[in-house]
C-alpha cells in the first residue's frame, strides 16, 4: 500500500522520501516551494510512465541507480524514490519501478513519439532545406526521445 506524507519543504521532502522508500510519496505544495529544489542534480524525464495522474512534468535525481522522482502538478510537487533510472536504463526501471498496468501505455507512447518526430522532420526539412541530418534531425530526435 502507497502511503503519502506532507512536507512542509524542500530539505523535509527529500529527506522524507529517501526515508520512507520505494512505493512511497512525499507532498510539498507549491505555495511553501513554488520552484524547483537547488540541492538535487535533476534533469526532465520524458519517459512514457513517469507523466500520467495529471502531472505536468517529471524530473529525475541525475543518478542512474536509486534516484528522487519529482512530479510537478499545478499546485503540488510529488516526490518519490525509484530503484533504477530510466535515463540510464529504461528495462531495469520497466522491471523494477513501474506498476505493470503503466507499460500497457508503452506502444501508445511509441506511436505518439513517431508521429511527433515524422511531423517535426517535416517542419524541419521545409525550414532548412539544408543539411537535415547535421542541423535538424539529430538534434531533434534526441530532444523528442529524451
Amino acid at each position: 500500500m502507497v502511503e503519502t506524507y506532507e512536507a512542509a519543504g524542500w530539505d523535509e521532502a527529500l529527506a522524507r522520501a529517501r526515508q520512507v522508500g520505494h512505493g512511497n510519496r512525499v507532498v510539498v505544495s507549491k505555495a511553501a516551494e513554488p520552484s524547483l529544489p537547488e540541492t538535487v542534480d535533476l534533469r526532465p524525464s520524458n519517459f512514457p510512465w513517469s507523466i500520467h495522474s495529471g502531472a505536468l512534468r517529471v524530473y529525475r535525481e541525475d543518478s542512474p541507480g536509486e534516484h528522487l522522482q519529482l512530479k510537478e502538478y499545478r499546485d503540488r510537487w510529488v516526490v518519490s524514490l525509484d530503484r533504477v533510472n530510466p535515463h540510464y536504463q529504461p528495462f531495469g526501471h520497466a522491471r523494477n519501478d513501474v506498476p505493470a498496468a503503466s507499460l500497457v501505455s508503452l506502444p501508445l507512447f511509441a506511436a505518439t513519439q513517431s508521429v511527433r518526430l515524422a511531423g517535426g522532420l517535416s517542419a524541419a526539412a521545409i525550414e532548412k532545406q539544408g543539411s537535415l541530418v547535421n542541423d535538424g534531425l539529430v538534434p531533434l530526435v534526441g530532444k523528442i526521445l529524451i
